[in-house]
């Protein structure tokens, strides 16, 4: 009865579909009505709703956010693939979405119903591994975001966030705007200015036509600082 659901979820757990264009490598297994497809600023998933369906993120950024009366920044994490969203109210016996989910870019999904999904890996070890292995990256994922946020000034936020993106990417140019910088780590947006001010004046930093830049030099002081940390 799973048969084909099963090869599509062993493509997708495992990764092995082209990121670029997920449904090309899922067609012919499971029907186009599981794909979701959500617009840049559009709600996937609302808070409270009944969870009876996990999305699958297979391409895209998406915003996860918590409705929260007194607090003007709501935002609680951005996520991209892998991620399973709504799994982990399932695993806790939750039966509602506990936050909105809203693309940030344009996403792919693909939704399966809870009792269908957990039906199939209970029966199969190494779907059940695969999906072991993705909360593993979103546990880890989750974990350095919470222990970034209590151990760290906001400057070494920005600092490290920086470290991270430029490891690899020589010179790395920064294409997130201030405000988006702000949201994304949950500095304030005239603290951000302040820091980047300062971090411009210690060489960690340049600023070329308003952009961020990380140059050698930068980056080395950079990974003196916070190249031995390990979350």
């Amino acid at each position: 009865m799973y048969s084909n659901t099963s090869k599509a979820l062993e493509i997708i757990l495992k990764e092995t579909y082209d990121k670029k264009n997920p449904m090309d490598s899922l067609r012919g297994l499971i029907s186009e009505s599981h794909f979701i497809t959500a617009r840049e600023n559009e709600t996937i998933i609302y808070q409270k709703d009944p969870a009876v369906y996990l999305y699958m993120l297979l391409s895209g950024r998406a915003v996860i956010l918590n409705q929260i009366s007194w607090n003007n920044d709501n935002i609680i994490d951005y996520v991209e693939s892998p991620h399973i969203l709504g799994l982990v109210e399932y695993l806790n016996n939750i039966d509602y979405y506990t936050a909105f989910v809203v693309a940030q870019t344009k996403c792919i999904m693909f939704r399966i119903c809870v009792s269908d999904f957990v039906q199939i890996i209970k029966k199969d070890a190494s779907l059940c591994y695969h999906t072991l292995v993705i909360m593993g990256k979103i546990t880890d994922s989750n974990m350095n975001h919470a222990e970034r946020h209590k151990t760290f000034h906001s400057k070494d936020i920005l600092g490290h966030y920086l470290y991270l993106r430029s490891m690899n990417c020589l010179p790395y140019i920064c294409p997130l705007t201030r405000s988006t910088m702000a949201e994304e780590l949950h500095i304030n947006l005239r603290t951000l200015y302040r820091h980047i001010d300062d971090m411009e004046k210690k060489g960690f930093l340049t600023l070329r036509k308003g952009k961020i830049t990380i140059e050698k030099e930068h980056f080395e002081r950079l990974a003196a600082r916070y190249g031995d940390i390990i979350l």
